[in-house]
């Protein structure tokens, strides 16, 4: 402890001294916080045991903390003042007149004195720039690692593309790119730069397309950025693809990269805009096709989803047999493009390899269900029919046997707890041994003769052979019925 010391009251209404050479070489080029900052930093730094910290200063000059913290690194540039600890943060303020008569020179002072005044240069009477703004700046020489060559070329740039009132932080986001891209000299910087304000235009010319007239965000021209750079479209061909943002409601750059990233997973990425418009009019056509599959099979799916699905179809099969099952599949019931596939490979298996091969087919499954079900009704059976009894059916008819005589088995087969159809094969196989195959020989066979007194009417004239309508086939027809097999255990060989 010192013997003498001043009395506090003396320094509080005391003075400061504050070199000439601050005032002279320093203060006119500092911000005017700075100042105040540089000042109030120097005044308590003589007052013994003074504890005053950084938040301290920004409270007592009613200042933002980054407002004081800018403007102590602004006097660290300087040569000011010098950290000397840290926890909390520890500073030295350094005598002007000492560094000039001692011939201390600092480099990072010099060096951000030629900086400033390079800046101030740059931008003339175009914009005021504020210290802090040119702190900034430094920032990124300091903490980039880059140039103040290539900051300058940057500014330069940032000024041509945004206007002289640009915003510094945005400069910063660029000043990473820069760094991130290997920059080693002015010429990388500007070759680099030259490219960013091909984006800048290309993205505003988007924009513009979009009738949009702001400059593009820092999202959009990453977007274009990945359009060019990463997909290899030229600018015609982005701005051709904006014509499918037309009618989309609000047109954005989200937008239109869902409609570039489509045109890029149609094959190769389309370069120019000749090759974008003839992907956009393919892509067109096949969403008609397949909007044409969905109304056909009565599906609410998103398009891009059923998209997807068609192609895997129409690989194979051409489109109007997809349309054609998938109306079958609708008659059904079964709307689902699963059904639909199911469907397809199903008559693929047997062979259908075109419209007219599976209308035939389709139209021969309903000719014979229409026997069936006048089959049923003579017999009391309540079902429905299947690929099993479909076969009884044809082998039947093969072996000669008309309608009336098939209804008229199948009477004899009304008392049949079970297995009707079987019962019904026993009964024509027996008939077929026996010389039988017309009605009248079946008449005789059973004791019904055709002359039977009047009132009384032969077995087969009881059973009316039913016209089936389209749309009552439609519902007993279900798409299992057209390629699964639903084994009844009846079929006797």
């Amino acid at each position: 402890m010192s013997v003498f010391e001043q009395d506090l009251q003396a320094l509080y209404f005391g003075s400061m001294p504050v070199e000439h050479i601050f005032l002279t070489e320093y203060m006119p080029a500092a911000r005017g916080d700075y100042v105040k900052v540089y000042l109030l930093c120097l005044y308590h730094s003589r007052m013994p045991n003074d504890d005053t910290k950084v938040e301290d200063i920004a409270h007592e000059l009613g200042l933002d903390m980054a407002v004081v913290e800018n403007a102590i690194r602004y006097w660290e540039r300087r040569g000011l003042l010098v950290v000397i600890g840290g926890e909390p943060l520890r500073f030295q303020m350094r005598s002007a007149v000492q560094r000039a008569l001692s011939g201390e020179t600092l480099s990072a002072d010099n060096a951000f004195v030629q900086f400033s005044e390079s800046v101030y240069e740059l931008f003339g009477e175009s914009r005021k720039v504020r210290p802090s703004e040119i702190s900034t700046a430094y920032e990124w020489v300091e903490e980039e690692g880059l140039s103040p060559e290539t900051v300058l070329a940057l500014l330069r740039h940032m000024k041509s593309v945004y206007g002289p009132q640009f915003n510094f932080q945005r400069g910063g986001q660029l000043a990473v790119r820069l760094r991130e891209n290997g920059t080693r000299d002015v010429a990388d910087a500007e070759s680099y730069l030259s490219y960013e304000e091909s984006v800048h235009k290309g993205a505003q010319a988007v924009l513009r397309r979009m009738g949009r007239r702001r400059l593009p965000s820092e999202d959009e021209l990453t977007l274009y950025r990945k359009w060019i750079g990463e997909w290899g479209f030229t600018e015609e061909g982005v701005l051709e693809a904006c014509t499918k943002t037309t009618g989309a409601g609000e047109p954005s750059f989200k937008y239109l990269d869902s409609i570039l990233a489509g045109l890029r997973q149609s094959g190769n990425a389309p370069a120019d805009a000749q090759q974008v418009t003839e992907t956009i009019r393919q892509a067109d056509e096949e969403r008609k096709l397949v909007s044409e599959m969905l109304t056909a099979l009565g599906a609410r799916i998103r398009l891009d989803t059923a998209q997807m699905i068609y192609q895997e179809l129409a690989a194979s099969q051409p489109h109007d047999l997809i349309v054609y099952a998938a109306g079958e599949c609708a008659r059904s019931g079964k709307n689902t493009l699963e059904d639909l596939a199911r469907l397809l490979e199903s008559w693929q298996k047997r062979g259908l390899n075109t419209l007219e091969e599976a209308k035939k087919y389709v139209q021969h499954v309903r000719e014979l269900d229409g026997v069936l079900y006048r089959i049923y009704e003579a017999c009391s059976y309540h079902g429905r029919a299947s690929k099993t009894d479909r076969e009884y059916l044809e082998r039947w008819q093969g072996m000669g046997f008309e309608e009336g005589v098939l209804l008229l088995a199948a009477k004899q087969a009304s008392g049949a707890s079970s297995q009707k159809m079987k019962y019904i094969n026993t009964v024509l196989k027996n008939w077929q041994q026996n010389g039988v195959t017309t009605l009248a020989q079946a008449e005789k066979q059973t004791g019904r003769s055709a002359s039977a007194p009047a009132g009384r009417r032969v077995l087969a004239q009881q059973y009316e052979q039913r016209e089936w309508h389209e749309s009552e086939m439609a519902e007993k027809l279900g798409v299992d019925d057209l390629f699964k097999e639903e084994p009844d255990g009846q079929k006797d060989s």
